[in-house]
């Protein structure tokens, strides 16, 4: 019986053959380290653009947020959430989401301190809804505000609600209720034409 005789080469084939698979096993993770975190970014991203959105608002966490998210998908055009819609607008484009704010919001969720009205509204934040907010860099341009609303809704050419007798005593939110019934606040005394969906201020 022939005796194999070991050469140099098939001496250093297991050798050869550990570094092919440490090689391999190295290939291996590193192709799963980048699949990690690949995929840990997808969901980062796919979460972050989840959170922008208004249905994030009305989740589990945002529960009293749900009126708030029905009218912004209810295509009502007395709402003036509706036409920041068809603007392109969400919660964010006016709402702050500052961590500060939203570890505020989450407390008093979880304590359910927040409050509410009867329709189930939260209580208005009165930073909102004034001249200066609404006026804010890439809102509304006061100037052009006034110009777009002589004769509004078919009203006589005289009558401008941003450019009225009451002196700037009108706050935008007199009118302008975004999240509930827009009301026209003229028509407490004028006899007017509304905007569609509108209600006239009753009191």
């Amino acid at each position: 019986m022939a005796e194999s005789k070991e050469t140099p080469e098939t001496a250093d084939a297991p050798e050869a053959a550990k570094k092919v698979r440490l090689s391999l096993s190295k290939n291996k993770r590193v192709t799963i380290a980048v699949i990690v975190v690949a995929a840990v970014a997808v969901l980062g991203v796919a979460g972050y653009t989840w959170s922008t959105t208004p249905g994030f608002c009305s989740s589990l966490c945002h529960s009293p947020m749900a009126n708030y998210v029905a009218g912004y998908d209810s295509d009502d055009p007395g709402l003036g959430i509706t036409v920041h819609k068809a603007a392109g607008m969400n919660c964010l484009s006016c709402h702050d989401r500052s961590t500060v704010r939203q570890l505020g919001e989450f407390a008093h969720w979880a304590t359910d301190s927040y409050q509410v009205d009867e329709e189930g509204f939260l209580v208005k934040d009165e930073s909102m809804l004034t001249k200066e907010f609404c006026t804010r860099e890439g809102c509304h341009t006061w100037d052009a505000v006034v110009d777009s609303t002589w004769g509004f809704a078919g009203n006589d050419e005289k009558y401008n609600p941003h450019a009225s007798h009451q002196d700037g005593s009108i706050t935008c939110n007199d009118c302008h209720k975004i999240h509930t019934t827009n009301e026209l606040y003229c028509a407490k005394c004028h006899d007017m034409e509304l905007p569609e969906g509108w209600v006239a201020t009753s009191e």
